[in-house]
């Protein structure tokens, strides 16, 4: 299966390095975009249009796939997925310590893709307005309630999800790399791969 993993701020695609391989392992194909510029400054919409032209250039106009987002690639990813069409392609989406409703660090950073992470920005507010359009796929989410990076933590708890797991890794950017996480990616995956409905 097709496996697209979005990155988060000031990251790139080496923060997945432990999920890509365990996906690579179970027979996946992972592709990792370095989206830039990396801390978000041209905003949310600009790296959502640079993934959307990624994924079209690199598997083609149809081809199925699992979306997986850290941190603000998930926000990044739901932009694709809900307001660029992404869902008619897409099995499952797996959110990985997104700030679903914001977080209060984005006030400490200029640019637009921080202003665009702050609570009740437009940007995030289009996305709960639009979230009916995520009807057909699967949607996991994986958090810390250590975090601290994420402010409130909870905002990483995405109740449109059918599944939330709280991985209690120490700091925010140790999740796509924690054990449970990773295991728990690869198993709802492998299940998709199948044709099974991972729950």
């Amino acid at each position: 299966m097709n496996i697209v993993l979005v990155h988060g701020i000031f990251d790139n695609g080496a923060i997945f390095r432990r999920l890509v391989d365990a996906l690579t392992r179970a027979g996946h194909r992972c592709w990792v975009p370095a989206l830039k510029p990396a801390d978000g400054r041209t905003g949310i919409q600009d790296l959502a249009a640079k993934l959307h032209a990624y994924i079209d250039r690199h598997l083609g106009a149809d081809a199925e796939l699992a979306l997986v987002g850290f941190s603000m690639g998930c926000i990044v990813a739901r932009h694709y997925l809900q307001m660029l069409g992404g869902v008619r392609r897409t099995k499952a989406f797996f959110a990985i310590s997104g700030p679903h409703e914001g977080t209060l660090t984005a006030y400490l950073y200029p640019g637009q893709g921080a202003k665009d992470l702050r609570p009740g920005s437009a940007l995030l507010q289009g996305l709960k307005q639009t979230e009916d359009r995520l009807g057909t796929i699967s949607l996991f989410t994986y958090w810390t309630s250590r975090d601290i990076t994420i402010i409130p933590a909870t905002s990483c708890c995405w109740p449109l999800s059918s599944h939330r797991l709280d991985a209690k890794a120490l700091l925010h950017r140790f999740m796509p790399g924690s054990a449970a996480v990773c295991t728990d990616v690869v198993g709802r995956v492998n299940a998709l791969a199948c044709g099974s409905a991972p729950t």
